[in-house]
């Protein structure tokens, strides 16, 4: 089994003959074999087509630098396959039957045509099974998981039953039993499954089927994001902002924040929190909160990369106190600003950060998060000097290493 795995870093390719590698970066980058032509590339995206956020960035970064790199890339969003994201219907739609509807999207671009046709978290599990049982010359299928369902449903779950967060009857019914199954099937019909992070490499690698592979390529950080980190502005922080980027929900550790918030402010009572990012309307965030500290809690819908950049100069500590995460993006793009970071160990988090040295990485609870908060409060020096070191870390995830291992990956299994 642990001759199939490939674990990759943004830096050194490792075969997996053990326990992966622990710890930073590897010093030294590896040789990149190039493929000697160009491959057709089909990308399913299961989510809405968004350049500025989550999974549907990821794809975006990805098409784009391979088109750069001389190969032809063809994406599709949700949209494409008739799923706008509105009304009780395509809500259904996106419950129980995405996968065939993504998978009849896939069937209609003509699959054989392609090298490569990849999708996520199971997506185009109808679609994959299908081209296998054809037989002959088929793509290279390549399942990607941007954090495994499995997790995420056990941190929704355990919060509903503690109290903290309350599941709704469909999410308990359906979606979360529906969001493991595909993820499986996504496993179990794909030549390559692609993680994120060394949790997801662990669960799968343990239980894939024989004849497929697994490996791990972390996600990078937005180039546009990445350049805004390097400018130079006179604007200074304000030591008294905190701030989330992020959807408000169970698996994000939401519910702990209102009382570690509660925490810092009975020390700082100058300190003030910005959500953004949030789907629920600004007064039922604010509403969460207890009535001293809600003046001081500011709630903003979406936002692009230069708003991004902006409230990320302005801020002097990030939270990131997610109990399931696949990578995590808006931790490491925040870091890459020099804001000193509050998270887990789950994601980008459990993978590469050490306690105190690039950011605090503690439980989620808010005892945990508060008291981190005030140490950063009430050290800027060592919180600034702990900042630093994240942003030189952080700001290593580069697109370019992200794409040469996903082109590698795809070349070496095609043999171009």
């Amino acid at each position: 089994m642990q001759d199939r795995l490939l674990l990759l870093d943004p830096f050194q390719r490792f075969v997996q003959r053990g326990a992966p590698p622990q710890g930073r970066l590897a010093a030294e980058r590896a040789d990149v074999t190039l493929p000697g032509r160009r491959m057709k590339i089909l990308m399913l995206s299961h989510v809405a087509n968004n350049p500025n956020g989550g999974a549907s960035r990821i794809y975006h970064m990805l098409s784009d630098a391979l088109r750069a790199r001389g190969h032809e890339v063809a994406l599709y969003h949700a949209e494409d396959a008739g799923v706008q994201g509105k009304g009780v219907g395509d809500l259904l739609k996106i419950r129980l039957v995405l996968p065939r509807l993504i998978s009849a999207m896939g069937e209609k671009k003509n699959p054989s045509d392609f090298d490569v046709i990849m999708s996520s978290s199971g997506m185009a599990a109808p679609l994959f099974a299908r081209l296998r049982k054809k037989g002959g010359r088929r793509p290279l299928l390549v399942n990607h998981l941007h954090g495994l369902a499995v997790y995420d449903d056990l941190a929704n779950r355990a919060e509903d039953w503690i109290g903290n967060w309350s599941a709704s009857t469909m999410y308990r019914l359906i979606t979360g039993r529906m969001q493991r199954r595909w993820d499986w099937q996504g496993i179990a019909t794909s030549d390559l499954t692609v993680v994120q992070n060394r949790k997801d490499l662990d669960w799968v690698g343990a239980r894939m089927p024989p004849g497929h592979e697994l490996c791990l390529i972390p996600a990078a950080i937005h180039p546009e994001l990445l350049a805004a980190s390097m400018e130079q502005h006179d604007t200074p922080r304000d030591p008294d902002q905190l701030l989330w980027l992020a959807t408000w929900e169970a698996r994000k550790g939401a519910a702990y924040v209102p009382r570690a918030f509660r925490k810092l402010r009975s020390v700082f009572p100058a300190a003030k929190l910005v959500v953004a990012g949030a789907k629920q309307h600004a007064d039922e965030i604010v509403a969460e909160f207890d009535p001293a500290d809600r003046p001081n809690v500011k709630v903003m819908g979406r936002y692009d990369p230069a708003a991004q950049a902006t409230m990320l100069r302005q801020s002097s500590l990030f939270l990131f106190p997610s109990i399931s995460e696949g990578f995590g993006l808006a931790l490491p793009e925040a870091m890459a600003f020099g804001v000193a970071a509050i998270t887990t160990n789950m994601g980008f988090g459990g993978d590469w950060l050490s306690d105190g040295k690039d950011a605090r990485v503690v439980a989620p609870s808010a005892e945990h998060l508060g008291q981190a908060m005030i140490d950063l409060m009430r050290d800027p020096e060592g919180r600034e000097a702990m900042a630093e070191r994240g942003r030189l870390l952080a700001r290593e995830f580069t697109l370019e290493r992200m794409v040469e291992n996903y082109e590698t990956e795809f070349a070496r299994r095609l043999k171009v």
